[in-house]
């Protein structure tokens, strides 16, 4: 992964955990939804570009972003849920 799919990783990442942070009304606090969001993002695209599974295009690395930042803002909020419980 080069620099410039880093980038676009965080970036998707910052957006994914900024809207999770304003969807949900929990006691979590914005830096945590952000830091879950990238985290999700940047660690899903290390995983499929050093498997080679996808090309290194921008459409590909902006969904990949999506969807790993997005299952693991999800992960993060339901082990929350069930710890309140």
């Amino acid at each position: 992964m080069n620099a410039e799919n880093y980038i676009l990783a965080t970036l998707a990442g910052f957006v994914v955990g900024w809207i999770a942070n304003a969807m949900s009304k929990s006691r979590f606090s914005f830096p945590i939804n952000l830091f879950v969001g990238v985290f999700g993002a940047v660690l899903l695209n290390f995983f499929v570009q050093t498997s080679d599974m996808l090309d290194d295009k921008f459409m590909s690395i902006l969904l990949v972003s999506l969807v790993g930042s997005t299952v693991l803002l999800g992960l993060f909020h339901l082990t929350r849920l069930t710890e309140k419980r």
